[in-house]
């Protein structure tokens, strides 16, 4: 069946490496150029300028799926930045909001399922202790740009379009499509180039967080897109728990062994954390903070020597 992918970013170049159907890609180019973008897309893949605000925009990229009816969605266009909904919150609010809604109520009317790229953050940052699963009830979440993957769930719910949402943990790892933008890159990864520039790492709260490799998140997407068995469900995908402190030190140590000396200012001694249980069955998550980080470390110190 075909495919619609919205958001040619970070996550979607490493779903893209997976997709065997034809697909069609929607992008603004807001956090990626055009030309990374196209340098992502597979042979044969096509391509959409536009907003996922925009319903035109919206309806060229379906109109190229030719018949939607059965074919898979992978929403993935968000501004997931906490720091950057703070600042521009309209920003977000049209993307992660109002993009949403146009995609979902398009999707419904042309008969295609949709797979939503969720977030684990949803449950909150209150979890010390706890045994987090689908029926967990949302928590309280602190910024607009998780807020809205609260909204857009419910949104799925309310509209009745074919819907999963796959409540990925916070992604590190290498990517066909690297972020280098701070504003744009999650703090795993963030850690690592802060690394190779010789700077020091900041924990400011070393709360745990659950955590998921790019490329296992890209299995896990695939994954919930074939095994949708309800018109609307959520699934886990966030098998590591670790706290920032623990993050902080993987990177120091994986720069001291590549001979790099990193500080890190701030609490990191809390063991604290939290067990995640999924509905994906049988999904195997074949990577960890330490070989993950490491791949990532080497990326932006390649990039230090350049």
């Amino acid at each position: 069946m075909a495919v619609l992918l919205t958001g040619v970013g970070y996550i979607g170049a490493a779903l893209l490496r997976r997709l065997a159907a034809p697909v069609v890609a929607l992008d603004n180019f807001y956090s990626t150029t055009r030309e990374a973008v196209e340098r992502a897309l597979p042979p044969g893949a096509r391509l959409v300028e536009g907003d996922v605000a925009d319903p035109a925009a919206v309806g060229r990229a379906f109109d190229l799926l030719g018949d939607a009816r059965g074919a898979t969605v992978y929403h993935l266009a968000a501004q997931p930045s906490a720091a950057m909904a703070t600042r521009e919150p309209e920003v977000t609010e049209r993307t992660n909001l109002v993009g949403a809604r146009v995609v979902l109520e398009t999707a419904r009317e042309r008969g295609a399922q949709v797979v939503f790229a969720g977030s684990f953050r949803v449950y909150g940052d209150e979890l010390i202790g706890q045994t987090v699963g689908e029926d967990t009830p949302y928590g309280r979440v602190s910024d607009l740009s998780h807020l809205s993957k609260i909204y857009v769930e419910q949104l799925a719910r309310m509209i009745g379009a074919r819907f999963v949402s796959v409540r990925l943990g916070v992604t590190y790892g290498l990517s066909p499509l690297m972020k280098t933008t701070p504003a744009f890159m999650t703090v795993p990864n963030l850690f690592c180039q802060r690394a190779a520039q010789g700077e020091v790492l900041q924990v400011l709260e070393d709360r745990p967080l659950a955590f998921i490799h790019v490329a296992d998140a890209a299995e896990a997407l695939l994954a919930a897109a074939s095994r949708i068995e309800a018109d609307w469900q959520v699934v886990n995908a966030a098998p590591e728990v670790a706290t920032i402190g623990h993050v902080a030190r993987t990177v120091q140590r994986l720069a001291q062994e590549r001979r790099a000396w990193v500080r890190i200012h701030g609490a990191a001694a809390s063991e604290a954390g939290f067990r995640v249980t999924s509905r994906l069955g049988g999904l195997e998550h074949r990577n960890t903070l330490a070989d993950g980080l490491g791949e990532v470390l080497d990326f932006f110190l390649g990039h230090e020597r350049r």
